[in-house]
């Protein structure tokens, strides 16, 4: 199991944790759990499935019943208050303790660094450049864009990629991209980056019209599920990404730029008619 440093969400942990813990020892159960906690084990389980949220009162129990250490007490704390986290401000502010927590020295995102997110073809124009040789043919750059882009948003994209420090130039004048990148951080959302979201999504409706169907895989589905069950799929949502990005990341010899955009929102919600019935 991965150190708790490396967990973004807190019932994940919680998971792993518990099974882990089942692993060394010869019969646990949530209800064994439950009874060192004084806790009630349907509650634990429904926590460990992302239905609910752990009450703050348990962190500490929690984090004895795990033997976590100091440091590892305080990361899990602030873990716990980033998933409940009702704001941006709040989650922003947790997050960055966990930052702190974990040793890296944490930068805010000042306005050139929101800048980054205004326009989906900065992040495109990055990872072109990570796959190819880029010497100053914003034109070819520009072009290679789908949509394609014009020469100066090219032009200005560079500038702005090179003053974040994300790409730099080699020795043989290539610009190449750096292990620097801009991020959010978890579940905190600025304005820019809703706005970068409402730009690929648009893209997204007109790749329909613009690329052959072999090059892009859109689908729709609607389907029913409890309210309630909504965290639990976004946490398998957000584990298909992984993989996705996973073998993006072990990839070589790659020649293309590819966006993905998950879509899941509600259609119709038949618990507000239940309610006003009489």
């Amino acid at each position: 199991m991965k150190p708790i440093f490396e967990y973004t969400d807190y019932r994940k942990w919680l998971r792993n944790a518990f099974e882990e813990f089942k692993r060394q020892k010869t019969v646990v159960s949530w209800r064994y759990m439950a009874m060192k906690l004084n806790a009630d084990p349907g509650n634990l389980l429904r926590i460990s499935q992302g239905k609910i949220h752990l009450a703050t009162t348990m962190i500490l129990p929690v984090a004895a019943f795990f033997a976590l250490n100091e440091k590892e007490t305080a990361f899990w704390t602030e873990l716990v208050y980033f998933g409940r986290a009702k704001t941006d401000k709040e989650a922003l502010s947790h997050y960055e303790k966990m930052q702190v927590l974990k040793g890296i020295p944490l930068k805010r995102l000042e306005k050139k660094e929101l800048e980054f997110y205004r326009h989906w073809y900065y992040n495109a124009i990055r990872s072109i450049i990570g796959i190819c040789n880029f010497d100053g043919d914003y034109l070819g750059l520009a072009e290679a864009c789908t949509p394609t882009i014009t020469e100066k948003q090219a032009k200005d994209a560079v500038a702005l990629l090179a003053s974040l420090k994300m790409i730099e130039k080699d020795a043989d004048g290539f610009w190449r991209v750096t292990d620097t990148f801009v991020s959010t951080g978890g579940n905190w959302r600025s304005e820019a980056v809703t706005s970068f979201q409402k730009e690929t999504i648009s893209l997204a409706r007109e790749s329909l019209d613009r690329h052959h169907a072999s090059l892009r895989d859109i689908s729709t589905v609607t389907m029913t599920f409890d309210i309630d069950d909504i965290a639990l799929i976004r946490e398998k949502i957000k584990e298909f990404r992984t993989d996705i990005l996973r073998l993006s990341q072990e990839g070589t010899g790659d020649n293309a730029v590819f966006q993905l955009n998950l879509q899941m929102f509600p259609l119709a919600i038949v618990k507000k008619i239940q309610e006003k019935s009489p």
